[in-house]
């Protein structure tokens, strides 16, 4: 740039450190701006968004003692007012692991409920030593089945109790599934008369060819392929490591094994 007088050059440098200041301070700023994270302090539940009354905060408190008590698991329930735009899961995680350090060391077994209350979002975050009880399909009913339907009627006390015992039976394997079960498709009758002629077929063709040993088919075990190679439905990963304390976490990383919801 040129300056029309040659004493505006000494400014360069002030103009230089001035927009340098104000691209630290917009940075600061954005972020201080991200969703903040309320220190654990051997509190359970954490009602940033007042929903809850004290008397169920206080029964929280009493029943997840309990359950840290006779089996050391550590269930935290979080709720929020909003997001802020940020990813339900990734907010967990980052509540987790980062910040709360849920779970004994050695054992895996910490359980974050999270709640935001304008986003209408709801997430089970499970850590790796439980995910064999409670599994992301699990989570997932518990957050449409029991907490849901509270939390339309905007019975949050409700809804909050009835996922925290959810949790707690599922882990203990006495989860109850009162889902009806999918119905299944009718049979077409002219589908079941097509793989019969499909399998006359092609056992004719291998007795022509001498055979009973023809490709794809082995002793006793017929003419149809494998279903499924090794799969599965629902995997979760991840872990969970060390840490200890008596009644405090300690815990490690989380591999996202749970379920997000909204109602």
């Amino acid at each position: 740039m040129n300056f029309p007088y040659p004493v505006n050059v000494r400014f360069r440098p002030i103009f230089l450190y001035t927009c340098l200041l104000a691209w630290l301070l917009l940075t600061s700023s954005l972020l201080s701006a991200q969703l903040a994270i309320p220190a654990h302090n051997g509190q359970w539940v954490h009602d940033e968004a007042g929903v809850l009354s004290a008397q169920t905060v206080a029964e929280l408190e009493y029943m997840l003692k309990a359950e840290r008590d006779s089996t050391s698991n550590q269930i935290a329930v979080l709720i929020v007012p909003s997001l802020q735009g940020e990813p339900i899961e990734e907010y967990a995680l980052h509540v987790a692991y980062d910040e709360w350090k849920l779970g004994k060391a050695n054992n895996d077994n910490g359980v974050l409920l999270l709640v935001s209350i304008q986003d209408k979002r709801v997430r089970i975050e499970v850590g790796t030593g439980l995910e064999g009880r409670l599994t992301d399909a699990l989570s997932s009913r518990i957050n449409r089945q029991e907490i849901s339907p509270y939390f339309r009627q905007g019975d949050f006390d409700s809804g909050i109790k009835a996922g925290v015992v959810g949790i707690i039976k599922a882990i203990q394997g006495e989860y109850k599934n009162n889902e009806p079960p999918a119905r299944r498709p009718k049979r077409n009758g002219s589908s079941i008369l097509t793989i019969i002629i499909i399998i006359a077929v092609i056992i004719f063709m291998s007795r022509r060819r001498g055979g009973g040993g023809g490709a794809g088919w082995s002793s006793g075990g017929g003419w149809f392929p494998p279903i499924g190679g090794g799969g599965g439905f629902g995997s979760s990963s991840g872990s969970w490591g060390s840490g200890g304390g008596s009644d405090f976490g300690g815990g490690g990383d989380f591999g996202g094994g749970g379920s997000s919801d909204s109602w």
